[in-house]
């Protein structure tokens, strides 16, 4: 098989075959199922939101398959094995199992009420959940873990070379970035945060503002000049990201995949941080802390080279410090 559509295989079918488990027990219950159903559940287990029995089935549908193309698409994108990119498989392999779990056990707390406003959700159902998340999490973990070793790596660090810049020379480089991914989980997020609350109002508005937020950072322009790094959003100059030059040791640049560098997005990883748009060219900053910050963007080594040269130029000679 196919190394793209092994991926493919292994990456949407524990989405598919937990639609189908959902889609079994509605066709198994469907007589035994009050109108509407009891979908949504208050910290004491009783039923506070309802939603058609027509109408579950297509929320299902759209969560589950939904969910498996959002998390298909970023790694059909990168082009890798498997094994390279095994944790964003483990935490597919997981959601699938927690979605499905969910769906199909609100079915079966449904089954032959009287009036769904009497059904009830106790709280370890909940507990229930996350353990099938937990062990479908282990088996995506060791599938993955089946495919060779990846050859794509990040690439080799390399100092990058200064530019020629004459004394009191200013200079200024700036690149626009986008990322299809944040752009495509932004809006996907944000349309089934609208959906589930539509269902019940208030119980995914945090899917909306993440989506909302993931959108807005979708697209971005990276600015190197003397006052430093700047990362300024598409669509307006505030917020911006900045980091001063006194405040970085030096610039490098390579290669670097989306996941080694924990996701696309603003990520918080050991020693430091990134802003990830795609896999690709990356500009490295070892700042004065002995942190580390990453952005991907284009000709990353001519940024690098300038930081270098106004880093330099900037610093005082040694027998000029006090």
């Amino acid at each position: 098989m196919r190394p793209a559509r092994r991926r493919v295989l292994v990456v949407a079918l524990p989405f598919v075959l937990a639609w189908a488990v959902v889609l079994a027990a509605f066709a198994g219950l469907r007589d035994r199922l009050p109108d509407p159903l009891a979908t949504h559940f208050g910290p004491g287990g009783e039923a506070d939101g309802f939603t058609g029995t027509g109408a579950f089935l297509s929320v299902a549908t759209a969560v589950l398959l939904g969910s498996g193309l959002l998390t298909l698409m970023p790694m059909l994108r990168l082009n890798k094995e498997l094994r390279a990119q095994r944790f964003a498989v483990t935490l597919g392999y997981g959601l699938s199992g927690l979605l499905g779990y969910a769906f199909a056990s609100l079915l079966f707390a449904n089954a032959d009420a009287t009036r769904a406003s009497r059904v009830s959700q106790p709280l370890w159902q909940l507990g229930v959940a996350f353990a099938v998340a937990a062990v479908m999490g282990a088996l995506g973990w060791l599938i993955a873990g089946r495919d060779p070793a990846s050859a794509t790596g990040p690439g080799d660090r390399a100092a990058a070379p200064r530019l020629p810049l004459a004394k009191g020379e200013v200079a200024t480089w700036t690149r626009s970035v986008g990322s299809p991914v944040l752009l495509a989980v932004g809006a996907g997020t944000t349309l089934l945060g609208a959906v589930l609350t539509a269902v019940g109002p208030g119980s995914a508005t945090w899917l909306i503002v993440i989506g909302v937020i993931s959108t807005a950072l979708a697209r971005c322009r990276v600015t190197v000049d003397r006052r430093g790094l700047a990362v300024v959003p598409w669509f307006a100059p505030r917020p911006r990201m900045r980091i001063p030059l006194d405040r970085i040791e030096r610039a490098t640049s390579r290669e670097a995949g989306a996941l080694s560098l924990g996701g696309w997005g603003y990520r918080i990883r050991g020693g430091g941080s990134a802003l990830v748009f795609r896999s690709g060219d990356a500009l490295f900053l070892t700042l004065t802390t002995g942190r580390e910050f990453a952005v991907t963007v284009d000709d990353a080594a001519t940024a690098a080279a300038l930081l270098n040269t106004l880093i330099e130029r900037d610093r005082p000679a040694p027998g000029e410090r006090g």
